[in-house]
């Protein structure tokens, strides 16, 4: 991921930043492969603490939510190999459980790692559909640069993410925040770039992987 990706997670969604500074836990070391249950099912036999029994407000998703949970809300059905791959290399900093303590910066930006892939097949599953029959970038010309999506062509697809992804509506602040976002994407690019269709791929990858990888996305 690059540095304008980065930016962008703990620019658009500080409370992001809150998780990674106020919390000092560890998450889980080591690795689980995915099994061909969960590869199937998106499901896991694995058993995780109860929050609520701690008193917590609100609850970490697992590792193995995590993953089940972002392929849930994104549509995604078949678990590809790069995406096992990333889910397996990120496991170890995932949640071992759903205690909120166990976040943290790794957690975080791992997270944000796994979401981008997740968001990679679903991007490339919606490209391949009609405009008519995709869940989240029906507005969006994935052939034409940047420079031709308007603001308006991109908030439906974030109205769309944040009703699957967060369960409610983008409220006006966020919107605003990721608007910005948008104009920054598309002046830091040259002139040409922002031709190349390319250029509408790569903003519609971040947009989502951050909202996959928010805070309201990996806790209930």
């Amino acid at each position: 991921m690059n540095k304008k990706y980065f930016k962008f997670i703990f620019y658009v969604l500080p409370s992001m930043i809150f998780v990674a500074i106020s919390f000092n836990n560890c998450g889980r070391y080591g690795q689980l492969p995915i099994s061909e249950d969960f590869a199937s099912t998106g499901s896991s036999s694995v058993e995780e603490t109860d929050s609520e029994k701690l008193g917590i407000p609100y609850a970490l998703l697992s590792a193995e939510q995590t993953m089940a949970s972002m392929m849930r809300v994104t549509n995604v059905t078949a678990v590809s190999t790069t995406l096992s791959n990333e889910y397996t290399s990120r496991y170890g900093a995932l949640a071992a459980g759903n205690d909120l303590s166990m976040a943290n910066g790794p957690l975080m930006l791992s997270a944000t790692s796994l979401a981008g892939e997740v968001c990679n097949s679903l991007l490339t599953a919606e490209k391949a559909q009609a405009a008519a029959q995709r869940a989240f970038f029906g507005s969006v010309n994935f052939a034409a640069g940047v420079n031709s999506l308007t603001d308006e062509q991109f908030a439906s697809s974030v109205r769309g993410m944040a009703r699957s992804y967060w369960g409610r509506n983008v409220n006006a602040e966020e919107l605003t925040l990721l608007q910005g976002y948008k104009t920054e994407f598309v002046a830091a690019l040259a002139a040409a770039a922002r031709t190349q269709a390319a250029s509408t791929s790569n903003l519609m990858l971040a947009t989502c992987a951050a909202m996959l990888s928010s805070f309201d996305a990996i806790t209930y």
